[in-house]
Parts: structure tokens; sequence; C-alpha cells
């Protein structure tokens, strides 16, 4: 029998899976993956964004990285297609930043990592502990080595720092510098 809940937790490292149509979930608390049937990952979810059941139907995969609580809200139809536009939108931006070198890439990556799982402290602003280089490479679709080198270059210029975890940003301007110079360098 299905209980209809108001509320779900899924642990971590847990697929995510809807018996429900026509609602959304607000995220509370954790990060989800959102990723397409092709494996790749569209974006990261935090607390206060939200996951509409009926994109599993569109190709949509929802990933609990961390344990993820959610708070179910009813959804009507009007919202849901602007909702699925959203997706649309996202899933667009980032087909578009494929065609930026792999430098690049990893940077908006790590960008986008510190604005919605950054904490600012008095050295840089320190991303999330759940973020491995294996999510860079899958989000940034390069190999986990390639990534590891390019990070290796990222410390040397005094950008990031990775050990010991929570990595830390040590200054946003030096890698949108670092950024912008590999994008005059392609």
């Amino acid at each position: 029998m299905y209980h209809d809940w108001s509320e779900m937790t899924f642990s971590e490292k847990q697929d995510m899976a809807f018996h429900s149509s026509n609602n959304f979930f607000i995220i509370k608390r954790g990060i989800v993956v959102m990723r397409s049937n092709s494996g790749s990952i569209i974006s990261y979810l935090a607390a206060g964004d939200f996951i509409l059941t009926n994109l599993v139907n569109e190709g949509i995969i929802f990933y609990a990285k961390t344990e993820v609580q959610l708070e179910k809200q009813r959804i009507s139809q009007i919202s849901m297609e602007s909702c699925i536009k959203i997706y649309n939108r996202q899933l667009l931006e980032r087909l578009d930043e494929y065609k930026w070198s792999a430098p690049m890439r990893l940077c908006l990556c790590l960008k986008q990592l510190a604005n919605k799982f950054g904490t600012h402290v008095e050295k840089g602003i320190q991303i999330a502990p759940a973020f491995t280089q294996y999510d860079l490479a899958d989000y940034c679709n390069l190999k986990r080595e390639y990534v590891s080198l390019l990070l290796r270059k990222m410390i040397e210029a005094g950008i990031i720092r990775v050990k010991p975890k929570p990595w830390m940003i040590l200054n946003m301007e030096k890698l949108d510098e670092y950024a912008m110079k590999k994008i005059s360098n392609s």
C-alpha cells in the first residue's frame, strides 16, 4: 500500500523515486543531483530549490547526494508548465557551457558550487565537503585525472585549496581572472 506523505526523506547516495504526479517538492535539507537520462549532470540542487515529480517522465533523474529532506506541495498546470520551462532553460545553459574549454568549464563549476554551496569564512569560500573530484569531472564532462591536473594548476596560482577538506576558494577574483585568461587563450 502506498501512503502519500507530505514530507519525505531520502538517504545519502540514493536514487529518488516519486509515486505521485502533479506535485513538487521543496528541498528543506540536503544536496540533490539532477541528471539527464544520458547521465549528464544538469544541476546540483540545494535547500530552497524544488523538484517537479513530472520531470521523471521528461527524462530527468534525481539522486540524493547527501541525506535529503523534502516537503511536498500541490502544483497547478500553469505552474507545472513554468517549472518545466525553468528546467529546460537550465538544460540549455548547461549545454551552452560545453562549448567552453575544460579549464573554463571547471572554473564555472567551482563558481557555481561556491555560490550555491559555499560558506564565506575569513580565508575565502568553503565548498560543502560532500563534493569530490569525481563530481567536478561529471559536471564538467571531463576525466577525473584531468580535473586533478587542472586543480593543481589552480592551487599553484593561489586560487583554491583542496587539502584538507573542505575545499576552499581562496580568491574569487583570481578564479575569475584565471577563467578570463583561459577564454582569451582559446
